[in-house]
């Protein structure tokens, strides 16, 4: 990824590099495909294009998320692609504007793009996360304001952001406030999901091993060229997964469609990176047995 914007959680795609000409293929087959199935099953154009649109980014979300996770691995995105692919067949209605701010926040934590996020990001984000608040999506904006609040006290502190982060709490403590004074009980949690806390229990014990064995980094940031700060990487894989967890027990597997592809970025990770380790451990017993 090269980045050429003035943001510093963008990332644009650079095609003369092998790996995104890879998924950018991989995207437009999965659009098609999408489309085509649903267009064959009866649907109109425009539904059948929007379907397939979804599915594309879907996939490339699931990608993109792997990419910020386990910086790394370039190969592990594509098992992400792959896994989020599947997702997609079970869950095809995720939140996008809530995947973008997931995107977003977690470069903010991990800063691949090597500098801190600029006012204009922190307003993105702030923007972004108040209209989800407003269509009820007040997790995202739990979220936001906890990525706001690291920010701040990682290394390389960013403290810029503060007033961001003390509108977020603002607008918290009246949505809270309306959730559960208002005596409206369609907005209230309801814990749910028969199976669901096996799902939430594998994804977890799966993606920990990658958190541990992050304590070291080799990528570097896009605009500066240094090595990413393993900390900070860590709190981006540690944020991924409360994003992931924290829906799902409170909305169940409404809240696990919701971010599918995240979730099958958490998945595709801890699969490859899982594998990874244990044919080198396989590889190493082998060898002593000789």
């Amino acid at each position: 990824m090269k980045a050429k914007s003035l943001s510093s959680v963008t990332r644009s795609i650079d095609l003369t590099y092998p790996t995104n000409r890879a998924i950018t293929v991989v995207t437009l087959l999965f659009f098609f495909v999408t489309a085509g199935f649903q267009f064959a099953s009866g649907k109109d154009v425009f539904p059948a294009l929007y379907s397939g649109l979804r599915a594309g980014i879907s996939v490339f979300f699931a990608w993109a998320f792997a990419r910020e996770i386990d910086p790394d691995n370039e190969l592990s995105a594509f098992v992400a692609a792959f896994t989020g692919c599947i997702g997609f067949m079970f869950f095809s209605s995720p939140l996008l504007l809530a995947l973008l701010l997931e995107l977003m926040i977690i470069r903010i934590i991990n800063r691949s793009k090597g500098l801190p996020a600029r006012t204009m990001d922190s307003l993105v984000v702030l923007l972004l996360s108040s209209w989800i608040l407003l269509q009820g999506g007040w997790i995202f904006c739990v979220l936001a304001f906890l990525a706001f609040v690291l920010d701040a006290f990682l290394p390389e502190p960013n403290r810029s952001p503060q007033i961001f982060a003390g509108a977020l709490f603002l607008a918290l403590s009246l949505s809270v406030r309306f959730l559960f004074f208002s005596g409206n009980e369609r907005e209230k949690i309801i814990i749910q999901g028969t199976g669901l806390p096996i799902f939430i229990l594998t994804a977890v014990l799966l993606f920990i091993p990658l958190i541990f064995n992050s304590r070291t980094v080799t990528s570097k940031g896009d605009l500066i060229g240094i090595p990413l700060n393993p900390l900070r990487v860590q709190t981006a894989q540690m944020m991924a997964l409360l994003s992931i967890v924290l829906p799902a027990v409170l909305q169940g597997w409404s809240g696990v469609e919701s971010l599918i592809p995240l979730w099958g970025a958490v998945f595709g990770v801890s699969i490859y990176g899982d594998s990874k380790l244990l044919f080198k451990k396989l590889i190493m017993v082998l060898v002593r047995q000789r």
